[in-house]
């Protein structure tokens, strides 16, 4: 259904204990990127295009990040039907509220950069695939192994825009999201160290016939719709600034991590990854 997507955290009674989890549950090291967002303002000066851009931008996330905590959700019963051990299954719960507070900080990002952070869309993402030709474990793995290369992709751009940003309150922010996508790409891997030694011939088969459309579906729904922007150094180095790169970079970032930090290690695995990568365009015309 589609309404207005807010992120904030309400003022009922479960405020207290949101607060409680924020402090505790889900803190990594010594940063308080809420504390960070409060009260602050940008320290540069920015063209009302790059803000205008840059808004849309982290809107987006903030929209990513909220759906990104459903998926989680939706993998514990996929998980359970698998067999998966405890912790796996609790991993992907604490997952899923990080996944929620990465959406809060994102939509703090969009408060700071001059806008409301609210937007129109489908309030619940698609339901994960049920792959029904597939075993339960092959089903867990292909969805589990999914969310892990798009995470190790979310870290290597995050690393990069991290390094890049200008603004206190925005780098907080990408240093929390950082040290959070790390744990969830490790979800995939280790799931798929654990469990590809488990599957025979023919499910590794079907596992390696999915990739392609795996593949596919990643690259259009994260470069499709900057496919054709380019932007000047002047614009390039204020997105930077506000924790952005520049659509022509943030292409050569997502092609470089896919070639070293996913279809490598993939095919050192055992799966055809790098085929599948190559197949993925005969893959659209189906």
């Amino acid at each position: 259904m589609r309404g207005t997507l807010r992120v904030d955290a309400g003022e009922g009674p479960l405020r207290a204990q949101h607060d409680r989890l924020m402090r505790t549950a889900l803190r990594r090291g010594d940063g308080d990127p809420e504390a960070a967002l409060e009260g602050a303002a940008l320290e540069g000066d920015y063209r009302p295009e790059t803000l205008a851009y840059a808004r849309g931008a982290w809107l987006e996330r903030m929209r990513r990040e909220h759906h990104s905590a459903a998926v989680f959700s939706q993998m514990l019963p996929q998980l359970m039907d698998a067999g998966a051990t405890l912790d796996t299954k609790t991993a992907v719960l604490r997952m899923a509220m990080e996944e929620l507070r990465h959406a809060g900080l994102c939509g703090g990002v969009v408060s700071l950069l001059g806008a409301e952070p609210s937007l129109e869309t489908e309030l619940m993402p698609a339901p994960l695939p049920l792959h029904e030709k597939a075993t339960p474990r092959e089903r867990a793995l292909r969805n589990v192994l999914f969310v892990g290369v798009n995470e190790t992709i979310a870290v290597a751009l995050l690393t990069e825009e991290r390094e890049l940003t200008r603004e206190p309150a925005i780098a907080a922010v990408l240093e929390q999201l950082v040290a959070d996508e790390v744990g969830h790409a490790k979800l995939g891997w280790t799931y798929l160290a654990e469990t590809w030694p488990t599957l025979d011939a023919a499910q590794r088969a079907r596992t390696d016939a999915y990739l392609p459309y795996a593949f596919a579906y990643l690259e259009e729904s994260l470069m499709g719709p900057i496919a054709r922007l380019r932007y000047d150094d002047a614009r390039r180095d204020e997105l930077n600034a506000l924790g952005l790169p520049a659509p022509q970079d943030l292409r050569e970032l997502f092609y470089a991590a896919m070639q070293q930090a996913v279809l490598a290690p993939l095919d050192a695995q055992g799966l055809a990854a790098s085929e599948g990568w190559a197949a993925r365009a005969a893959t659209r015309a189906r």
